[in-house]
């Protein structure tokens, strides 16, 4: 009797659980290929129609509304279903974790885009090359072009995020602050940066062995006539694939992204070794092509300084264990650039390591991240007079912050003041003649640690807010 009863119970709770699943709004997962024209005339006639996989949120074919973008850049070696269908990292699937959070309130409705990052040699590291296409272009001008077309989304920088893995997690960084004129907010997760040192300690250059191999194989080619050298390259690249090498073929990836020649025999790059009787012997001038890859923050960082403020939000996101240890150093050396040119964004540092967790970065930061930074047609609204008011917003980010933060305002009406007071109310902070949309930045200085008000004033509408400075 009690085991009759016993399974009863089982039984009614596995149909109340199949109803709960039943009753989540499903999203649409679209996945197609679209035209790439910046990618024509590579030197290894990758396709130029590219594979892209769309997430529409569940409203999308009954809503008027049009959605913020998210743009989500693949890692070296990594096909779009890794993300989508076979759930490679801990599990993760695209729709099923989109329609998840919607419904359980921890984001809002947007659209995902996960574009093709693979090329013939596993990875185009989202830059231009005459070698390997434009990928840069491709992005920029035939993917987005593509989405805001045939899509209903807000086509402007306001709500349009990019970021993405290791691979994709440098090509995110590096296209936000190319052009803040297309996204506002950046979040790299495991992102290739070096720091002054890190190239050496890469597993292209941290073994000598790799070097002579390339070498070997590199006088082996130019032996050989341009069309026998292409060919016995395309078989080469072919074999270490077919046999797990992906070091080796990173050191070709990586090198016909950053360091191209077309004039040179295939591989078609310019490499910094070169071998002088039995020495081995640095080209230091090649090597800084190679070096202004991954990394050369230092000279970025003030060239793209106006860009980087302008960009409404930037996350540096790395595992403490990473694997490949010139990411971490990578990452606290881009963040440290950042911070000593004023421009304000967060570092993370997780316990864990290249891509143990990135079903759990992507779900409980990434997503929830662009949901409360990217500007959405669903804004809280008053109606009057038949017309429809947004209503004010402002925040701080980063919060809590060490030495700086932009305090942003949007929708003020009429010329308002701002005001940030401390702990004990009195006033440290005024800024005149808010209105419109935009931030302030407010610098920390000499102020303690703790926390701190600020607080918008108008004949409409008074709004305060709480920050935090940290050590």
């Amino acid at each position: 009797m009690k085991q009759t009863n016993y399974l009863s119970i089982v039984f009614i709770f596995l149909l109340i659980v199949n109803q709960l699943i039943a009753q989540i709004p499903e999203g649409q997962l679209i996945e197609d290929t679209i035209p790439a024209p910046s990618l024509t005339n590579n030197m290894f006639n990758d396709i130029t129609e590219q594979p892209i996989a769309v997430y529409l949120p569940p409203s999308y074919d009954t809503s008027d509304i049009n959605y913020p973008v998210v743009y989500f850049l693949t890692g070296f070696s990594t096909p779009i279903n890794y993300f989508t269908t076979n759930g490679v990292f801990q599990g993760f699937k695209l729709k099923e974790s989109m329609d998840n959070l919607i419904y359980e309130g921890a984001i809002n409705e947007m659209i995902i885009v996960i574009p093709n990052g693979l090329t013939f040699m596993l990875g185009g590291f989202y830059v231009n090359s005459p070698v390997r296409g434009n990928w840069e272009d491709y992005l920029i001008e035939d993917l987005i072009g593509y989405i805001d077309n045939n899509f209903s989304t807000i086509p402007n920088s306001a709500s349009r995020g990019i970021t993405g893995h290791s691979m994709g997690g440098f090509g995110a960084l590096n296209l936000a602050m190319l052009h803040p004129e297309i996204f506002c907010a950046t979040y790299g997760l495991s992102p290739g940066l070096f720091d002054t040192i890190g190239l050496s300690n890469t597993e292209m250059f941290a073994n000598q062995n790799n070097i002579i191999q390339y070498l070997e194989k590199e006088e082996e080619l130019n032996a050989m006539s341009p069309e026998e050298a292409h060919t016995a390259f395309v078989a080469f690249i072919d074999s270490l694939i077919f046999a797990n090498n992906k070091s080796l073929v990173f050191t070709y990836a990586y090198g016909s992204a950053f360091s191209p020649n077309p004039e040179n025999n295939a591989p078609y790059i310019d490499y910094p070794y070169y071998m002088s009787g039995n020495d081995l012997i640095l080209d230091t001038l090649i090597w800084q092509n190679w070096e202004n890859g991954f990394g050369g923050l230092d000279e970025e960082v003030v060239i793209y300084k106006d860009n980087l403020l302008e960009l409404e939000a930037i996350t540096i996101d790395y595992g403490i264990y990473d694997y490949y240890s010139w990411i971490p150093d990578g990452c606290e050396y881009f963040s440290q650039l950042l911070t000593n040119e004023g421009i304000p964004h967060e570092l993370s540092a997780f316990n864990g390591g290249h891509s143990n967790k990135v079903r759990e970065r992507i779900e409980d930061y990434i997503l929830p991240y662009f949901s409360n930074i990217l500007e959405f047609d669903t804004l809280t609204s008053i109606k009057k007079n038949n017309t429809v008011e947004k209503q004010i917003e402002i925040y701080n980010y980063p919060n809590p912050f060490n030495s700086l933060t932009k305090i942003y305002y949007d929708n003020v009406q009429v010329i308002s003041d701002l005001v940030v007071y401390n702990n004990s109310g009195h006033k440290i902070k005024i800024y005149n003649n808010i209105q419109g949309k935009g931030y302030v930045i407010f610098n920390r200085n000499n102020l303690p640690s703790g926390t701190y008000l600020y607080k918008l004033t108008n004949s409409k509408q008074d709004l305060n807010e709480k920050m935090m400075i940290i050590e």
